[in-house]
């Protein structure tokens, strides 16, 4: 099993695995000739905790690429989140050289980080890692929502919607989150101590969460003033929403009652490398 490569975007990378390890602290890899991609979930797969799924392009990341494996040079390893975000912080400056390479110590494989910092020497980082048989994943795919109710892009307003969540987990386990198709979002809590609401207006709308609604024919028969809304965990919403600084877009997407997804769009990638986050519904 052969896979070496120069890693081009550290800090991005370094930005999503961040992110994710708020909520898991382990994550799977999978890596082919062309996609380099990141699940994290529960170990049940049940319906009740969120699924991240991060499809990054391989040559976004790396250059010189070398893959090789038995299983159609595919190769898929499970490691500890927190070692590998401490391993990428290594890569400090825009300088380093940072190979990546998965190697064997004794009967034990490793994910071993080479940094070459001018004018110091080499830095070594060993990551342990679980690989795994191809056909041992078969039962793993990504979620099947059905489509969007609803579809905003957050744009500027994220940060403000991260600080608002900040602000109602600590006074509730689970957040309202409501949309509608003229542009609206609301972000509520309502219990026996509390009963308070943020609004967000004039989000772009988008069609099937991805490019903006603009079809007239897709809006007739539609009140665009019905809010769709979903009930979902106060601490996985904001712990996702962290992700806003390695991003360029965000997009709220609501299938009522049942899940949110939020598409994000990379810094510095284009739109085949993005992260989406599937939060179930906490009253299913």
């Amino acid at each position: 099993m052969r896979f070496i490569a120069n890693m081009q975007q550290p800090d991005t990378l370094r930005a999503v695995l961040h992110g994710m390890s708020f909520l898991r602290k382990h994550c799977l890899i999978r890596v082919t000739d062309g996609r380099f991609t990141l699940i994290s979930f529960k170990e049940s797969l049940g319906q009740s905790a969120t699924q991240i799924w991060a499809h990054l392009e391989l040559a976004d990341i790396f250059s010189e690429i070398q893959i090789g494996s038995l299983d159609n040079d595919h190769i898929n390893m499970e490691l500890n989140l927190d070692h590998f975000v401490r391993a990428l912080k290594s890569c400090s400056s825009s300088s380093d050289t940072v190979k990546v390479k998965l190697a064997k110590r004794g009967r034990i494989p490793y994910l071993v980080l080479s940094v070459d910092s001018p004018p110091f020497t080499s830095i070594k980082q060993e990551i342990p890692v679980k690989i795994i048989r191809e056909n041992v994943l078969e039962g793993i795919a990504e979620p099947t929502i059905p489509n969007p109710d609803v579809s905003l892009e957050l744009y500027r307003h994220v940060r403000s919607v991260l600080r608002i969540c900040e602000r109602y987990r600590n006074l509730t386990k689970h957040i309202t989150v409501a949309a509608n198709r003229a542009g609206n979002l609301r972000i509520s809590i309502q219990n026996d101590d509390v009963t308070v609401d943020a609004n967000w207006t004039n989000l772009t709308l988008m069609l099937n969460g991805d490019s903006p609604e603009d079809d007239d024919e897709l809006q007739e028969d539609i009140d665009n003033e019905k809010l769709y809304s979903i009930v979902v965990n106060a601490d996985e919403l904001f712990h996702t929403l962290r992700i806003c600084y390695a991003s360029r877009r965000i997009i709220f997407c609501i299938s009522d009652q049942y899940t949110l997804m939020l598409h994000v769009l990379l810094a510095g990638m284009d739109d085949h490398s993005y992260v989406s986050y599937y939060i179930p519904s906490s009253i299913l």
